[in-house]
């Protein structure tokens, strides 16, 4: 008997209430949903997407984790980001390059149409802090302002350090700031909350 049926024939037993059609059982669709802003029918497809890269590996392991190459085959978007790897440092729970389903809800959630502003700007916080020290550092922006010149992530920045040290400083004179020149997580969501193009540039339709 294969994994999947075994799986299959369990749920059954336990009186959940199981398509053939679908990787998650109602229950799981459920708790992922009070969890998240993606609908059901959303955390299905998405499951289903994942699952479309090695069939039947869900259903025989949730827990299991994909590869970043993998994850770009059905969510081309973040492959064109310029700030893809830090989506995936910020996202990969085991920060190893690599997510599972459960990642991949949370990264989908918060570039969820659904997800309210605030939620929005506090993941967006969290991929402009490069270096993870809970700070938006002036450095922090320089590179976030080299990321956004260039034309593909493999190409080098249309502007120098030095023209995009004159930028990120005048951001930082917009935004009220600390004593020690970077921005915190509440002055950044308070500083983008009012900047609607900002945040519609994080987000994507599932």
């Amino acid at each position: 008997m294969s994994s999947c049926l075994t799986v299959d024939c369990l749920c059954i037993a336990m009186g959940n209430v199981w398509s053939k059609n679908n990787i998650l059982n109602e229950e799981s669709v459920q708790t992922y949903a009070e969890l998240t802003y993606l609908t059901k029918n959303q955390i299905q497809y998405i499951a289903k997407l994942l699952d479309s890269i090695e069939p039947g590996i869900l259903c025989e392991d949730l827990q299991h984790r994909f590869s970043t190459d993998q994850i770009e085959t059905v969510f081309p978007e973040i492959r064109c980001s310029p700030f893809r790897d830090s989506i995936y440092r910020v996202f990969s729970s085991k920060n190893d390059r690599h997510l599972s389903l459960e990642d991949v809800l949370d990264l989908c959630s918060a570039f969820s149409e659904n997800a309210d502003d605030d939620t929005r700007a506090a993941w967006a916080f969290s991929i402009f802090d490069f270096d993870g020290d809970n700070q938006i550092s002036i450095d922090d922006l320089i590179e976030a302002t080299q990321r956004l010149t260039r034309n593909d992530q493999d190409d080098p920045a249309v502007i120098d350090r030095e023209e995009a040290e004159h930028v990120a400083r005048m951001v930082l004179q917009e935004m009220v700031f600390t004593q020690i020149g970077s921005i915190s997580s509440e002055e950044f969501i308070r500083f983008v909350s009012r900047i609607p193009e900002f945040l519609s540039t994080f987000r994507f339709r599932i």
